[in-house]
């Protein structure tokens, strides 16, 4: 039955008929309040700060000389970064902000997080359309018409296909009786995560995105994190690729898309299982609460800081001590009314003989 307080029109009404027909994981001011608890929210924040030369870097080969003192060189590879100058290179990059997209082996984008179907007949709105749909399901990928129709290959040609965003990190908020405190995952060898990601483009009118009229964006993929590492801090997590992975990823058949995403012994995929991370080169520690806020960047955003729940033993000390305090204090005041009834009683009723002496 349809909520009457929800307009025809109103954004938060379109978030939750989008997101009930996707089933993807979205952000929680995007659902009714009644089906919150049905909400997975996973990797909406990251780090986005790469640049073309951790790119290069990352996909360059190690090669021996022995020749010349075995020494180790890189054979780099040229990689070509198209609209490099629209990447914002943020810290904390939220739904609607930029990240570095591998295209093809050879190219990189600059897209938005959080993907907007091409065919999008609504006025284009940042603040809204982009939450709806920055992470999916790898399990069900391929059954929502919304990422199904983006899990071709080629998407360098067709603007519309898989594709690989490379960030250096993540956060990700573990909730417990203490509250919510953000930890930040990235790797221990200090290289980029090759995150599976599906992309389309959306052009429209109503918009001027780095003065052009074409809107790429794209969509994280999730997978249920038991059995590995990260498993204590959220029941989700990314779908990483190691890097001798992400040209099966890019340029495979579809048929096997499923295969390749399960990942395990039974695997058909080109490489056989094994290519997905499942967090054994990851490293995690707290960050500060303040991850929370939007606006909030710089190098602070990966600085190590004490978890909340243990910075605050005090004050939560504190705070249950005034609690006390307060409770006693109107225990207190409760004690003085009601003694205050009892002395008006008692005089009421020394009082009554001699009213009725009046009245003889």
């Amino acid at each position: 039955m349809s909520n009457p307080k929800l307009l025809k029109g109103s954004p938060r009404n379109f978030l939750s008929r989008t997101a009930e027909k996707c089933s993807v994981d979205v952000c929680s001011t995007g659902r009714r309040r009644r089906r919150r608890r049905d909400i997975i929210i996973m990797c909406g924040r990251v780090n986005a700060r790469v640049s073309l030369e951790d790119v290069q870097k990352l996909f360059s080969a190690v090669k021996e000389d022995k020749d010349e003192e075995e020494k180790e060189e890189k054979d780099v590879k040229i990689v070509t970064w198209v609209n490099e100058g629209a990447h914002a290179q943020l810290r904390n990059c939220a739904p609607s902000e930029t990240v570095a997209t591998l295209v093809a082996e050879d190219e990189v984008w600059t897209t938005r997080f959080g993907l907007i179907p091409s065919y999008k007949k609504s006025t284009y709105d940042r603040k809204r359309d982009h939450y709806v749909a920055f992470n999916c399901r790898s399990e069900t990928i391929l059954e929502r018409q919304m990422f199904n129709r983006c899990t071709e290959a080629n998407a360098k040609d067709k603007g519309r296909g898989r594709a690989v965003v490379l960030i250096r990190g993540f956060y990700e908020w573990k909730k417990d009786k203490m509250g919510k405190q953000p930890y930040y995952v990235s790797r221990k060898d200090g290289e980029l995560l090759c995150v599976c990601a599906v992309m389309d483009t959306y052009k429209g009118d109503d918009f001027c995105d780095g003065g052009g009229e074409i809107l790429r964006t794209t969509s994280l993929l999730t997978r249920d994190s038991k059995g590995t590492r990260l498993s204590w801090l959220h029941d989700r997590m990314p779908v990483m690729l190691k890097k001798e992975a992400v040209k099966t990823w890019l340029t495979d058949n579809t048929k096997r898309i499923a295969s390749f995403l399960k990942d395990d012994e039974t695997t058909t995929h080109r490489g056989g299982g094994g290519v997905i991370e499942k967090g054994e080169d990851l490293q995690w520690y707290p960050v500060t609460p303040e991850m929370g806020k939007i606006e909030f960047q710089g190098d602070a955003c990966v600085k190590e800081v004490v978890a909340v729940a243990k910075k605050n033993t005090q004050d939560i000390k504190s705070m249950f001590a005034k609690v006390v305090a307060k409770q006693s204090a109107e225990k207190l005041s409760q004690v003085k009314i009601d003694n205050a009834f009892a002395e008006t009683a008692r005089v009421d009723k020394e009082d009554e003989p001699a009213k009725k002496k009046l009245k003889l």
